[in-house]
């Protein structure tokens, strides 16, 4: 047995040897170190003790900073301290600081020294297989753990896909964490499509669901306070209670959580990159939720952000393919009307014509002919929308500048639609009390004012319609005024998109194009659009046009 003994004292020094000797000859072999610096030279070069003989006092290290230095530079090395105290509170310290024993110097003390040092060994190496076992245990038990979680990851990902249903696709994400990973779970999300959003719950106990979403829900009552889903949601800063009853504050979200039986809690945000579309809680009754279960929480977060993404984007879509169906069938009847008229006009013609003997036909003709002008006219106007519609959509609107008057556009559109006023039954008083001159396009503008006055004279119930033009400092103001049937508070912001209309398709003819059409016209040329309106009052459109373009000189 190799033993390095470290005293400064020569006396005590040959007392160890003596006693080494007189044990069993051979047995052990000794060196001897008067300082701790020279010891933690030794202990690190080849070959190393098997045990060390430490006094508390040396020249450079007293009481136990020798110990704790020897044990830090080689802790795979037993150490028995010598100390000339009687004192057994100072050798049960040395035992607590790192020695696995302690002797007294004397004779008495010497004669233990054999079996001291042989079950110095012995224990370091009992314990060094201790601390072995339970660092194999606790790997197996923190890899077991790892599995566990990423089972867990792997069930809330394949439950998310399973449906694009936003509810579906949440339930089965709460189901599938309780109870491996939560006694109970609950979800809530956020957003336009859910006027009224619910909490989606969980439990090891399926009668006890309904009772967390209750309580859940009576939360949003309860005055804002800096945690719970409630915060969580507004900062997007998970939330981690590893023991609900200590360490915080009496609190509304604390007494929930300790009414449904909540030792440890998570509140995680539902996450897509920065934007927080929900929170998720996670309740434990039988264990306390740690960091690592927190990093799994905030990754079924994640997943659950990606799976409501995923849904509203799918709703999203069906809704635009509904839109799109439905404009094909508007589309399809507004075409299919003028067409046929027209036919069944010119068919008139060509019977009135082989009929010509009857005396009437010149008196006949012009009138079906008038009749079938109209209906290329209407027919012209819808292809030209749809056009305009093709154009926006692939943004290839060319706006063409000119010095114009545009009190004399509104008059050539006035002109061009007083058929369509005779047969409405409105007048159409315009008020331009001098020429209002600007850098715009001709035809955009007629196709603004056109549209404008065409939904005015359409719904505006057999009423005047006034068209006001005036001039307020760099811009130009163009207001068109029905006293018809209105439109709806709810319906106001909507009727600027496309393929929408605030009336039926069935009572009011037109493709749902010309507001969004006479939007983005406006919108090109750097101005704006907005309605006033009341049911069963009227309605008043407001065009703001710059009168020179950005950067430009007002045209003299």
């Amino acid at each position: 047995m190799r033993v390095l003994l470290v005293e400064d004292n020569a006396g005590d020094a040959e007392l160890v040897r003596v006693a080494c000797d007189e044990a069993d000859a051979g047995a052990f072999a000794l060196e001897h170190c008067e300082t701790l610096a020279d010891a933690l030279a030794r202990v690190r070069s080849a070959p190393a003790p098997d045990v060390v003989l430490l006094d508390l006092t040396l020249p450079d290290a007293s009481r136990f900073e020798g110990l704790r230095r020897l044990t830090e530079a080689a802790p795979e090395l037993p150490v028995v301290v010598l100390t000339g105290s009687m004192d057994r509170a100072l050798g049960a310290a040395a035992i607590q600081a790192g020695a696995q024993d302690y002797l007294v110097k004397g004779d008495d003390g010497m004669a233990l020294l054999p079996r001291a040092l042989r079950y110095a060994i012995d224990r370091h190496d009992q314990a060094a297989r201790a601390r072995l076992l339970a660092s194999e245990r606790a790997a197996r038990a923190a890899a077991e753990a790892a599995r566990e979680r990423m089972a867990v990851l792997a069930a809330a990902s394949t439950a998310v896909s399973h449906s694009l249903e936003d509810r579906h696709a949440l339930s089965s994400l709460v189901s599938c964490v309780v109870p491996r990973f939560a006694d109970w779970c609950a979800i809530r999300t956020t957003g336009a499509e859910a006027t009224t959003p619910e909490w989606i719950s969980a439990h090891r106990d399926a009668a006890a669901a309904s009772a967390v979403s209750a309580r859940l829900e009576a939360m949003a009552a309860a005055p804002e306070e800096p945690c719970g889903p409630a915060a969580v949601a507004a900062t997007g800063r998970a939330e981690l209670r590893e023991d609900v009853s200590s360490g915080s504050a009496p609190s509304p979200w604390r007494t929930a959580l300790e009414e449904l039986g909540a030792q440890s809690c998570m509140v995680i945000p539902v996450r897509l990159t920065d934007e927080v579309l929900g929170v998720v809680v996670f309740a434990a009754s039988g264990r306390r939720f740690g960091p690592d279960d927190l990093v799994v929480a905030e990754e079924i977060g994640r997943r659950a952000g990606v799976a409501v993404a995923n849904c509203r984007l799918y709703r999203e879509a069906r809704l635009a393919v509904a839109a799109r169906e439905e404009f094909l069938s508007v589309a399809a009847h507004e075409l299919r009307t003028p067409v046929a008229v027209l036919q069944l006009k010119l068919q008139q013609v060509e019977l009135k014509q082989r009929a010509s003997v009857c005396g009437t036909c010149h008196l006949a003709v012009p009138a079906d002919y008038a009749g079938a002008a109209r209906q290329i006219a209407r027919l012209g106007h819808l292809i030209e929308e749809l056009l305009d519609m093709s154009r926006i959509v692939r943004d290839r609107v060319k706006i063409d500048r000119e010095e114009l008057d545009l009190a004399e556009v509104a008059r050539d559109v006035i002109a061009r639609l007083a058929e369509l006023a005779t047969r409405s039954r409105s007048e159409v008083a315009l008020h331009c009390p001098e020429p209002i001159r600007g850098s715009w396009d001709r035809l955009a503008l007629e196709r603004v004012l056109g549209n404008l006055l065409s939904n005015a004279l359409k719904f505006g119930a057999q009423k005047p319609v006034e068209i006001r033009v005036r001039s307020q400092g760099e811009q130009a103001l163009i207001e068109i005024q029905d006293h018809g049937i209105g439109i709806g508070p709810e319906d106001v912001d909507r009727i600027f998109d496309q393929f929408e209309r605030a009336v039926s398709s069935r009572h009011f003819g037109g493709l749902g194009l010309g507001l969004y059409i006479t939007r983005q016209l406006v919108e090109e040329h750097g101005g704006t659009i907005s309605v006033a309106s009341t049911p069963g009052a009227g309605s008043t459109f407001t065009v703001r046009l710059p009168r020179t373009p950005l950067g430009s000189e007002l045209p003299t």
